[in-house]
This record gives structure tokens, C-alpha cells and sequence, in this order.
């Protein structure tokens, strides 16, 4: 048997996963014959373009990282976490901290990271923002020097800690910017500050105009609203020298500040540099049309590592540009490995850009974008970003993904830095529910007593639930007609919750109000015709037993979801019916707040869902889908063997 073709990955940003799906797409019907390996330092994919708002303090550092078992669930993408250290061309190797590896096709993906221009003082004095450790370094620093300034009384010294300062009027410089004029505010009235008597907000930039790759309308919006809020915006403001606690412009202009965050350009990493193959510039390393290094035919680069010169321009360091360079490098790997196995094979396509467009938050609940030719600002620009981050999201890891940004982006976020505001920030505590799920249980539970004890279990006509003109009662047709007693009845059987206990408690039997609808909807009559009327008398046993069955979990707090999924049905199906009056709606408003995991509060589901989300995490339905329940589906232990530690 022949030995695997070995494709190795190293690196995996947004061009290194963009390829390995690209390559287990192509591949994954030659298991037997080929071998993704993706190697990356750490065990998640960083979302880097939002690493912002982890330094801002708007997001959590869990909701910028997205596990590598998690995106290459179900894939034949082998995740190995260790950090290379060189790569020997001739000899196919890569070698790294815990064991070496082999390959046929490489592609080196290892991305970019800060320049410092060989500025004075950068290195030691600034705070760097390209990735998660620097954004988490930042809001740390941010929260220490603000509790220090409330207590310092030096007023220089005090004025000093409380000017802050990005250095940069790129995409990340401003986004981090508009992340600082929503967070500050907060941080400082906790502390007895008021920012904006104290406060000072400076957007130091080397060149004549900030974010130079937007038009000029989007770009003034984007000044104006950051002047507004109070922001000194510094053109041509080269920065020369810094030190601990200043920094020096070319103009002669010193800036006294504790907190100067640096994002004035990047440059290929300094591993990347030191490969033995022909440089472009700033570090990155030259490529041919195909994303190929000219020096080995086998090697790609993609993403902020490489350098291509397209329209008398290099290739930019954004996230299409990274995305799009992964397909073009994927392709030349996948026709050569097929030539290889006698497959038929496309050939690759040279590298041509299409970028859509650039959009700039400056806080959570404003933005500027041109995209398609279309400049938007405010709630629109937002939401347009949004729903591209969504669309990405749900590439790299499905429904799980987008469910998760909605909450971190949106429901979760505090201090009204959203979309929407504050509006859904506001949680119940989950012991309130509890009264309420039991109330629901009890409300269904009679409906199914008052059924069984009217003979729905005993009556095999099925007149109970087939809605119909009365037929003979021993005929056949009787299986599957009812008489307009029997709908009767089964209205009566919906009761509202006052109702039911007022009958009980009167011993009198009380109108009920009349249904909400005069006759049964179309789609209704069409499920009663095409299924019910085949076996009228096992639906009549169904409901029964359903309105009990959620009755009974519901009381208990087990399997609270889908109980309360059946309950919406229901209510649903006596709602289009003609069957219910308005106290049905009730039992669906009811429900719904029944999905927010209700049973977990005094239930049972506090210890049975968890159990029955790691169960299924581990199916393959899951990982091919991507469907993953909320709960944790690796331990420790698993994903460190996962990831080929010790």
C-alpha cells in the first residue's frame, strides 16, 4: 500500500482554515490517499478582526476564539498544536518543539504582525494589538491605570494617566479608538471619574487623512463622529520617539500619556522572514500567480504573509485578501496531488482579487462602510457588518457560530454598547421561571385528566379529533368523521386557567369564550383529511397522552425544551382549528419563555441536559453538521490528546 500524500498547514488564521476546508472538500473521498495536517501554536481560531473588542472590554476573550475541533469537527483535518521552529525544504520537513513532520505539499499561512518601524521606544513602551494576549494586555492595563488615577492627586500625574492614546488611523486604529470612547466613560464614573471633564482621547496618524481606503464621505462621517465624542485627531503626525510615559512627533509635539496603543502597520512574522525563500518586502515572502514560492514548486504561501504584486499593487493584509489567497493556493495544491493519484483534475486559476468592501466600527453601535459602491453609516453600516461576520461565522462553524455571535454581539453586551442598545442585556433570574413552568404543567395536566376522564382513551371512533359531519357509527367512514358535538367538546377541553379552577371550585360549569377563529384554517382541514382521518382514534390517544406527557415534564423540569416545543404545537394546531378562544395564547406566550432553559432551575434538566448534550456533541450527525449543544463537548484531557500533547 502505498504511503499518503502528506498536505500540511501551517498556521491556522483565516487563510490557514479557509484551505483545509478548501482541501477536505477536494479530498475527502480519498482518506485512504491523503493527509490534512493543520499545525498552529495554539487550540482555537482567532478572530482577529475583532480582537478590538476584547481590548475595549466590550466582548469576552471566548467570544473571539473558535476551537479547531469545533471547525474541522467531521473533517479529515488533522489539528496538531505545537510551534515550528524551522522547515527544511530539501528534506520536506518541518520542526517544531514537540516533534517533526513530514510533507509533499506545504503551505505556510502563518499570518503578520506589528511593525514598529524601528521607531525609538515602540517595542518597550507601546501596547501592540495583533492578538488575543495583546487585546487582553490592553484592557488590563486600561483597568489598573483608571483605578490608579482616582486615587492619584497629583494633577499632572493624574492627567497623564487618563490621556489615551491609538497610534494609527487604519481599520484597527480606529475601531480600537471608537472601542475606548464607549468604554472609558463607564470605567471612569465606577471609579468617581468624569471622563469627560478629565478624560482626553487622542488618534495620532503619520499620514494626511485617516482610513485610506474609504471614500471620502464615509471617511469624514467617520472623523466627525469621532470628534464628536470628544476625540483630538492628529494628522501628519509621524511619531519619532517614545518613551515610558511620552511620546515625540516629527512636528516637535510631546504627548504625556500612560496608554499608547500602536497600530501603525504590519509586517510578515519574524519566523516567516527568516525562511530561506525569496523576500518580497516588510518581512513577506514573494509569490508567483498561484500563490507558489518560486523557489519550491510544492511550498504556497497565503494570506499576510505573502507578497504579490497585482495592478501595480501589493495584495492587501485584510481578511478576503487572506481567504482569497488560501482558495487560489488550495487549488494549485489540490490539481497537483490528483495528477499525482491519477485523478482528473482542474487546473488552477492565477490569482485575481474581488474584494466586496471595508467597514469600520467605531463603537458598538456605529460605523461607516463602502461596499459594492454603496457608503453606508450608523445602525446600517452595524448591521451590514454584522451580518458579514455572520456569514463568515457560519462557514467556518456553522448554526452554533451564530447563535453565539448574536449573544456576544448583540443580547449580551453591557453598558448599551450594542446594536440595539441595552434592550436585551436584562436577564430573569431563572428561579422566577419556576413558578411559571409548574403553573403550565398543571394547566396541561388537566386538559389531559379532563380527556381520559371523557372517554378519549375508551372511545375507538376517533370521534374526538377528526373534524367532519357525523357519520354511522359503525361504518367505516365513522373512523373518520365526527360530529359538531365532538368539536364541541373539544373546545371545551382548551380551558383557560382561571376557568378550569373555577369550575372546580364552583362545581358549576362555566361558558367558555368562543374560539378565536369562526372556522378551522385551510392547512388545518388538509392535515385532518390527508393523516388524521387514517387513524383518528391513534391521534385522539396521542394528544392525550402529549397534554399529560408535558404536563408531567414540565412539573418535573425534564426535557424542558422539547416539552415546551410540543406545547407550542399544540397550542398551535387548537389555535388554527377553530378550537381554542384566547386563552391558547397564553399557553404559546408561555412556552416560549419555557425555552430559555426553564427546567434547569429546581429540575431535573439541571442534571440530565448535560449529560444528554455531551452524549450527542460526540455523534456524528453532530460533528458533520456542525449542531453542537451549548455544553462543553471535549474535556481537558480529550482535547489535549485531540491535539497530539502528552
Amino acid at each position: 500500500m502505498m504511503d499518503k500524500k502528506q498536505i500540511v498547514i501551517l498556521g491556522g488564521g483565516y487563510a490557514g482554515v479557509h484551505a483545509a476546508k478548501a482541501l477536505h472538500k477536494a479530498f475527502k473521498k480519498q482518506k485512504d490517499k491523503v493527509e490534512i495536517t493543520l499545525i498552529d501554536k495554539n487550540s482555537y481560531h482567532t478572530l482577529m478582526t475583532e480582537l478590538h473588542e476584547v481590548a475595549g472590554n466590550r466582548v469576552d476573550e471566548e467570544s473571539v476564539k473558535i476551537s479547531y475541533d469545533r471547525i474541522f469537527s467531521g473533517k479529515m483535518v488533522n489539528v496538531v498544536q505545537d510551534k515550528i521552529t524551522n522547515i527544511d525544504f530539501k528534506k520536506q520537513v518541518l520542526t517544531g518543539e514537540k516533534s517533526t513532520y513530514s510533507y509533499d505539499q506545504l503551505l505556510i499561512s502563518t499570518g503578520a504582525q506589528t511593525a514598529d518601524f524601528n521607531i525609538p521606544g515602540v517595542k518597550e513602551h507601546a501596547f501592540y494589538l495583533w492578538g488575543l494576549e495583546d487585546a487582553l494586555k490592553i484592557r488590563t492595563h486600561i483597568e489598573y491605570i483608571v483605578r490608579d488615577a482616582a486615587k492619584e492627586v497629583d494633577e499632572e500625574k493624574r492627567r497623564e494617566m487618563l490621556t489615551f492614546v491609538v497610534a494609527g488611523g487604519g481599520f484597527t486604529g480606529v475601531e480600537m479608538m471608537g472601542e475606548l470612547i464607549e468604554w472609558l466613560p463607564v470605567l471612569c464614573k465606577k471609579h468617581g471619574i468624569d471622563f469627560k471633564k478629565e478624560g482626553r482621547l487622542i488618534l495620532c496618524e503619520g499620514l494626511g487623512n485617516i482610513l485610506n481606503m474609504l471614500p471620502e464621505k464615509p471617511r469624514e462621517k467617520a472623523v466627525k463622529r469621532m470628534e464628536k465624542k470628544g476625540v483630538e485627531i492628529m494628522l501628519n503626525s509621524l511619531i519619532t520617539n517614545v518613551e515610558a510615559d511620552r511620546f515625540t512627533t516629527k512636528n516637535g509635539d510631546v504627548i504625556k500619556t500612560r496608554t499608547l496603543i500602536w497600530t501603525c502597520g504590519v509586517r510578515g512574522t519574524e519566523f516567516c522572514e527568516r525562511l530561506p525563500l525569496s523576500d518580497g518586502r516588510i518581512g513577506r515572502k514573494a509569490v508567483n500567480e498561484f500563490m507558489q514560492s518560486p523557489d519550491y514548486q510544492n511550498v504556497y504561501l497565503a494570506g499576510d504573509g505573502m507578497w504579490f504584486i497585482e495592478d501595480n499593487r501589493a495584495v492587501p493584509q485584510i481578511v478576503e485578501a487572506a481567504e482569497q489567497t488560501a482558495k487560489t493556493a488550495a487549488e494549485g495544491i489540490i490539481y497537483t496531488i490528483k495528477q499525482e493519484l491519477g485523478l482528473e483534475a482542474t487546473p488552477p486559476k492565477p490569482y485575481k482579487s474581488n474584494f466586496h468592501g471595508y467597514m469600520v466600527s467605531i463603537g458598538g453601535a456605529y460605523a461607516v462602510s463602502h461596499t459594492a459602491g454603496i457608503s453606508l453609516s450608523g445602525f446600517f453600516a452595524v448591521a451590514l457588518k454584522h451580518i458579514v461576520n455572520l456569514y463568515y461565522q457560519s462557514g467556518v462553524c456553522g448554526v452554533n457560530a451564530i447563535w453565539a455571535y448574536i449573544k456576544h454581539e448583540i443580547l449580551e453586551v453591557k453598558d448599551k454598547r450594542s446594536l440595539i442598545g441595552g434592550l436585551a442585556t436584562y436577564k430573569i433570574p431563572s428561579y422566577w421561571t419556576v413558578f411559571l413552568r409548574m403553573y403550565l404543567g398543571v394547566m396541561w395536566l388537566i386538559e389531559g385528566i379532563k380527556k381520559i376522564a371523557e372517554g378519549w382513551l375508551t372511545d375507538t371512533t376517533g370521534s374526538k379529533v377528526y373534524w367532519g359531519a357525523p357519520a354511522d357509527a359503525g361504518s367505516a367512514d365513522s373512523l373518520a368523521s365526527a360530529s359538531q358535538a365532538a368539536v364541541e367538546t373539544v373546545v371545551e377541553t382548551v380551558a383557560s386557567a382561571s376557568q378550569a379552577v373555577g369550575d372546580a371550585a364552583s362545581g358549576a360549569v362555566q361558558q367558555l369564550a368562543p374560539p378565536l377563529l369562526s372556522q378551522p384554517l385551510g392547512i388545518f382541514t388538509w392535515v385532518n383529511d390527508t393523516f388524521v382521518a387514517q387513524a383518528p382514534y391513534f391521534f385522539q390517544i396521542m394528544i392525550v397522552l402529549a397534554e399529560t406527557g408535558i404536563g408531567l415534564l414540565f412539573l418535573v423540569g425534564l426535557f424542558t425544551f422539547p416539552a415546551a416545543i410540543v406545547s407550542i404545537g399544540l397550542s398551535i394546531m387548537f389555535l388554527i382549528g377553530a378550537m381554542a378562544g384566547k386563552e391558547i395564547l397564553w399557553y404559546i406566550a408561555v412556552s416560549i419563555v419555557m425555552l430559555g432553559g426553564a427546567g434547569k432551575a429546581f429540575g431535573l434538566d439541571y442534571w440530565v441536559m448535560p449529560y444528554i448534550k455531551k452524549l450527542w456533541n460526540k455523534t456524528p450527525l453532530a460533528k458533520k453538521t456542525y449542531f453542537y449543544l451549548d455544553e462543553p463537548e471535549f474535556t481537558r484531557k480529550q482535547m489535549e490528546k485531540k491535539l497530539g500533547r502528552k
